[in-house]
């Protein structure tokens, strides 16, 4: 990907994923991602199907917020296991484990990338790491301790942690269910903000990217903004005396 100076993150990112369709298509042999934000997916699949060909995601884990994305042409069936994804189990004993900034903070330390990073699950007694495979050899050989606590890893346990999908819940009043109102709500941006991230691709929605302000949103709607979040447009119920409408919206946790 190119690293001009100024250039807009997300038209980067399109430009990339441009050329590995492209790619793909040419060398007939499927291309990954690193790891990027499952809801960047929606953009991913909508310049695979102008090209042509297929994109798929995989985490490593049933509704995994971090995810390789897989440009492969149409003929290819891409199976999961192919997803260069290694699970790495870590082992310790703490009376509290420790924290996932404990963890990020530890890989990162490596000199790794963050996209060579997925999710990170952890429970009392274990975390499960979903890292790219050509760096788990360097945080098994560099990483021994994760915060102030003591670790062991293992590199070929199967995966056994959920990332169960919670929800965060927003309420409160818009003048109309249009995108650039709906984004400025969520994102607690001013309205000049949101056209802005609208007008840059960053928002995706009914598997397109939504590049007009004035697009009307419909509840069920589950949408995306880059840098922000996944979120559900679940309910409108009624509204104010001075016409502005009811609204939840669920953020994706």
């Amino acid at each position: 990907m190119s690293d001009c100076k100024g250039s807009d993150p997300v038209q980067l990112m399109k430009a990339h994923w441009n050329d590995l369709a492209a790619r793909c298509d040419r060398d007939s042999r499927p291309y990954f991602t690193d790891f990027v934000p499952q809801e960047d997916g929606v953009m991913a699949e909508a310049i695979a199907h102008a090209a042509g060909v297929t994109c798929t995601m995989w985490g490593g884990v049933e509704h995994a917020r971090r995810v390789l994305l897989c440009f492969a042409p149409e003929w290819i069936s891409v199976t999961r296991e192919q997803f260069p994804i290694q699970c790495l189990t870590f082992s310790y004993r703490a009376a509290k484990p420790p924290e996932h900034r404990d963890f990020l903070g530890a890989f990162m330390a490596c000199n790794l990338e963050r996209g060579t990073v997925g999710d990170i699950l952890i429970d009392a007694r274990m975390t499960q790491a979903f890292v790219c495979a050509h760096v788990a050899p360097i945080i098994v050989q560099e990483v021994h301790q994760v915060g102030k606590v003591g670790v062991s890893v293992t590199e070929n346990e199967p995966a056994c942690l959920s990332a169960n999908t919670a929800f965060l819940t927003l309420n409160g009043t818009v003048a109309s269910l249009r995108a650039d109102t709906v984004v400025a709500f969520v994102t607690r941006l001013s309205r000049e903000k949101a056209v802005q991230l609208i007008r840059q691709g960053r928002l995706t929605c009914r598997h397109a990217a939504i590049e007009t302000p004035s697009a009307s949103m419909q509840i069920g709607d589950v949408f995306s903004i880059r840098g922000y979040g996944k979120f559900l447009l679940e309910s409108m119920d009624g509204t104010t005396r001075k016409g502005r409408y009811h609204i939840t919206i669920q953020k994706y946790q």
